[in-house]
Parts: C-alpha cells; sequence; structure tokens
C-alpha cells in the first residue's frame, strides 16, 4: 500500500509539471508570436509613396525627350508634387547638339507640367563641352528651357560668363545670361 501511494504521488506529480510545461510552451509561444514585427518605416506627412532608386524616361512622338533619374523619390498626391534626392536629370539632344546632362542633390518634379526645378549644388554637362554651374534651375519642358534667376557661371571651349539669371535652350544650345555679366575668354592653349 506504502508503494501503490508514492506511485499515485509521482503520477501527480508528473502530471502536474507536465501541464506546468504545457501552459508554458503555449505562453512562450504567444508572446513570441506577439512581439512586433520589423516593418516599413512610417511615410512623413504628406507623402503617399515613397521609392528608392528611381528612373524615369519621357517621351514624345516615340522620341526620348529626357531621363530622370534619383536615389529617392517621395510622391505627394495632394500636390501633384514628387520630391527627390540625388538627381540626374539627362536631355536627349540631337547629332549636333549632344545630351544635355543635370545633376542636383534634391529637385522637385511637378507631374502635371512636367517641368523639374533643381536646387543644391547644381551642375550642367553638354557631351559637346558646355558647363554650367548654379544653386537652382527650373527645366521647363514645353520650352525645352533651363531657366534661373541665380548667379550662374557659364563655360564652353575657352568661354568663362558669370551672371545672375540665365535661360538656356536645350535644342539649339542659345544662351542668355540676364545681368551683372562678366565675360573671359581665353583662346585654346593660351594661358
Amino acid at each position: 500500500m506504502h508503494k501503490l501511494n508514492n506511485i499515485r504521488r509521482f503520477l501527480a506529480i508528473a502530471a502536474v509539471l507536465a501541464s506546468l510545461l504545457v501552459i508554458a510552451t503555449i505562453v512562450f509561444r504567444m508572446q513570441k508570436r506577439d512581439a512586433p514585427k520589423p516593418g516599413v518605416a512610417k511615410l512623413p506627412v504628406q507623402v503617399d509613396v515613397s521609392l528608392q532608386r528611381v528612373h524615369y524616361t519621357e517621351t514624345w512622338e516615340g522620341m526620348k525627350r529626357w531621363d530622370l533619374s534619383a536615389d529617392r523619390a517621395e510622391y505627394n498626391k495632394q500636390t501633384d508634387l514628387t520630391s527627390l534626392t540625388g538627381v540626374r536629370l539627362l536631355l536627349a539632344g540631337d547629332a549636333a547638339g549632344g545630351d544635355f546632362q543635370l545633376t542636383a542633390d534634391r529637385a522637385d518634379y511637378q507631374n502635371g507640367k512636367r517641368d523639374v526645378i533643381l536646387f543644391g549644388n547644381v551642375h550642367g554637362k553638354s557631351s559637346k563641352g558646355i558647363q554650367f554651374s548654379t544653386s537652382r534651375v527650373t527645366y521647363v519642358a514645353a520650352r525645352s528651357q533651363i531657366e534661373t534667376k541665380e548667379r550662374v557661371r557659364f563655360t564652353e571651349s575657352g568661354m568663362e560668363l558669370e551672371g545672375v539669371g540665365m535661360v538656356f535652350n536645350t535644342q539649339t544650345r542659345r544662351v542668355k545670361l540676364m545681368k551683372d555679366v562678366t565675360a573671359v575668354y581665353s583662346p585654346q592653349g593660351a594661358r
């Protein structure tokens, strides 16, 4: 009888331990399932879509007009504006004029008008040697023009121009500096 009580006591203890083990396992798994999972970072206010490494090509009548690339793009549906960082805008040119590339720290792409406002360390360079630098420009798509009201430095084959305000037609390569213009011409090879 004494032996029978020991067996009953052992079985009761084993049953209690098994129940505690099952309860502990269930609780542990539920806590593990409820743990917050790393998700997508929350978008800033007024940003509907955010993308990394963006490339957009504008075509007209089957011909490429320009390529717009950026490290990051944030689209605001309410304003129909896309804010870009790490921007490169490549404007397609003809065989005579060549392509023209603009780079900037940031830009705003106006989706409706297809205009691009570039700002922060703006540099422009053509495949034919035309270069300029300024702090802010607007590419007006309807007129194929780069415009700025800021101070700009423009160089091409030995000629250096500086002034405030510029209108540059990307198709004809005609440039107009608006005011406070200075020019220096150095023939090729002369120093």
